[in-house]
């Protein structure tokens, strides 16, 4: 039988053996429960796709009985229009985030989909995994960014990217009514130009030549003379090589632009190439580690594995080649990637004029 809840009323309920319910007669469903250990919680009980469900309001006197009307008048009102009143188990930030990686392992590029996997495990899970989507709200998002890049700006802007996709494929679905990482301004960030001069390429070669461990060496000198992506050389196959023609022929699932790239290869670099495939090729971790020791010996701690592919376009500039001939080197389809080199070509354009 239901009753009208007071406060004062609530207060001096006393408890029982077991956890008993007195429903509130002003709002269906609402309910105050009182524990065996004196404590009180509001409640609120209705029924989906035909099931009996009940979801805590909050405590009492934390919550009055008012505060607990207008929060259950507006469950009421959810449940009355077949609306979700609250999702059910697996509703969760962490659960539904466990289905998005499943996607993103089948739609990204290997390497794209572990960087992801390290946000969501390292930065993500952590500070949203307990909450439900709807309880995301724009200022957490920014305020999360903020305290990331005091610290780390540029893996801020990183986390920050993977929440939002997230985010869009739950807006995709309707479980969010929009992305509350829209507008959210990111940390500045200034391109690398970190490449190898014509001395330093010459020594990364010889400093290669010698490592020993022959696979990953050979893979980074391929990916220094033609410009790939370390993931494409390592991803090398014999019918990617036509050796009568000397060309490179990547296909459009082993490239970022996800086009078909084609690229000349110089005698080296195929003789290179067909050595690669001839004695197996090296993964992605013994590659860094040959890169590494490269790198000391020639006294450039600072160049990564993909500088190697800016060092191959500087020396394309250096030689006189124009930023749309490095661009299609390079397979860039967008000329602002290219752009990066712009000052390399303007230079050797200074030189021509003086020589002349």
């Amino acid at each position: 039988m239901a009753e009208r809840l007071t406060d004062r009323g609530i207060a001096a309920l006393k408890p029982a053996k077991k956890p008993y319910l007195i429903f509130d007669s002003e709002v269906s469903g609402l309910a105050v429960k009182i524990y065996e250990s004196s404590q009180k919680a509001f409640v609120f009980d209705w029924r989906e796709n035909r099931r009996q469900r009940r979801k805590t309001i909050g405590k009492f006197p934390a919550w009055t009985i008012g505060k607990a009307r207008t929060h259950a008048s507006r469950m009421r009102l959810k449940a009355d229009t077949g609306e979700t009143v609250a999702p059910g188990r697996g509703g969760k930030v962490a659960d539904l985030i466990g289905q998005w990686r499943a996607v993103v392992q089948l739609t990204r590029r290997p390497g794209t989909a572990a960087g992801y996997c390290h946000m969501i495990d390292n930065h993500i899970i952590p500070a949203f995994g307990k909450d439900e989507p709807r309880s995301v709200t724009r200022n957490r998002v920014e305020a999360w960014h903020g305290e990331m890049a005091a610290h780390t700006p540029i893996n801020a802007n990183r986390a920050l990217g993977v929440l939002s996709s997230f985010m869009s494929w739950l807006e995709h679905d309707r479980k969010i009514d929009r992305n509350p990482c829209g507008g959210i301004r990111r940390c500045p960030e200034n391109q690398r130009h970190v490449f190898l001069d014509a001395d330093e390429i010459k020594a990364a070669h010889a400093a290669l030549s010698g490592d020993n461990n022959r696979a990953a060496a050979l893979a980074l000198r391929l990916a220094l003379l033609t410009g790939a992506r370390i993931g494409e050389c390592i991803s090398l196959s014999a019918a990617q090589l036509n050796i009568s023609r000397k060309l490179w022929i990547k296909p459009a699932s082993s490239t970022k632009q996800k086009r078909v790239h084609i690229v000349p290869l110089q005698p080296e670099a195929l003789a290179i190439a067909r050595e690669l495939l001839a004695i197996g090729l090296p993964d992605y971790e013994s590659c860094k580690r040959a890169w590494k020791r490269a790198r000391t010996i020639i006294g450039r701690k600072d160049v990564r594995i993909h500088d190697l592919r800016h060092s191959r376009a500087s020396a394309l500039a250096r030689g006189g080649a124009s930023l749309p001939q490095i661009g299609r080197v390079l397979g860039h389809t967008a000329p602002a990637t290219t752009q990066r080199y712009a000052h390399l070509v303007a230079s050797d354009l200074i030189d021509l004029i003086e020589r002349s």
